[in-house]
């Protein structure tokens, strides 16, 4: 069975929603422009999708290779993102546990982001000066993404989620980087590294999914059915808590990837393991 890359998609700023590419140059800390713009309050403690869900319907387009074109369906004004006109100065700011010296963008951006966010909001950039490291892989670098460099996902399991789930749910609704066709659904739980392109990567771990995935990524309504979730813990659920699906991956090396790729498991891990309390 032949498994192919079906979609790549980068995510510009944290929590706005994704942009669909034909081919991609992976980095060590991502897919070139991905997440490397955040949202921060004044204290520097960033905000996402999950407690300000109308970021989700901020839309991007490249305007440049410098610059960004950004509109919202409630806000009358675009906004030009230009980043040759940000300030030289950084400011700490904080991503989970890590804190992370970022620079500074435009005051514009500030006031228009802070319009959609409905609070007082910084949009900072992570630069040549920025550092932040993956967890498990203390050596591999990440942006702006929650906590590692690449989500993977794949088209079988959305499916298999979508046979009991009382909710159709989209794949944007797990916002990954990359997703794979032609494999049996969660058949990637046992991936331990896989080629797609000119790249390797390795799994790392599954990851773990919240309220997040409860978001329409249209209307950014939640669920009120608290779907995906509650279907996936009936057969996602490892422990006690932690409700998973995709994979967190890391590259080890760079290249180019392009949709339509054949993706080419390379070495096999133990899956974990799941207990499947579905009737169906």
């Amino acid at each position: 069975m032949q498994y192919t890359l079906s979609e790549l998609v980068i995510y510009p700023i944290k929590s706005i929603q994704g942009i669909s590419l034909p081919s991609s140059h992976v980095e060590s800390a991502g897919l070139y422009g991905d997440r490397r713009y955040m949202l921060v309050k004044p204290d520097g403690e960033f905000i996402s999708g999950r407690k300000h869900p109308n970021l989700t319907l901020v839309t991007a387009k490249r305007a440049k290779s410098d610059a960004w074109h950004l509109s919202h369906p409630e806000i009358p004004n675009d906004l030009i993102m230009d980043s040759s006109t940000f300030s030289s100065n950084h400011t700490e700011v904080t991503v989970w546990d890590s804190t992370v010296n970022a620079q500074l963008a435009q005051e514009e951006a500030n006031a228009w982001f802070s319009e959609v966010a409905g609070e007082i909001v910084k949009l900072v950039y992570f630069s040549e000066k920025s550092e932040r490291f993956t967890n498990r892989r203390p050596e591999v670098p990440v942006g702006f993404a929650d906590g590692y460099p690449f989500l993977l996902t794949t088209e079988a399991s959305l499916n298999e989620l979508n046979r009991t789930c009382p909710e159709k749910i989209q794949m944007a609704q797990f916002r990954p980087n990359l997703v794979v066709k032609g494999n049996k659904p969660f058949e990637e739980d046992g991936w331990k590294r896989i080629r797609i392109g000119e790249v390797e990567f390795e799994n790392v771990k599954p990851c773990d999914r919240c309220i997040f995935t409860t978001l329409n990524p249209t209307t950014a309504q939640r669920s009120k059915k608290g779907e995906p979730l509650k279907t996936l813990a009936k057969f996602r659920l490892l422990g006690k808590e932690s409700i998973t699906f995709g994979l967190n991956m890391i590259a080890l090396n760079t290249g180019t990837v392009n949709v339509d790729d054949k993706v080419e498991v390379l070495e096999y891990k133990e899956p974990e393991v799941y207990v499947d309390k579905r009737k169906a």
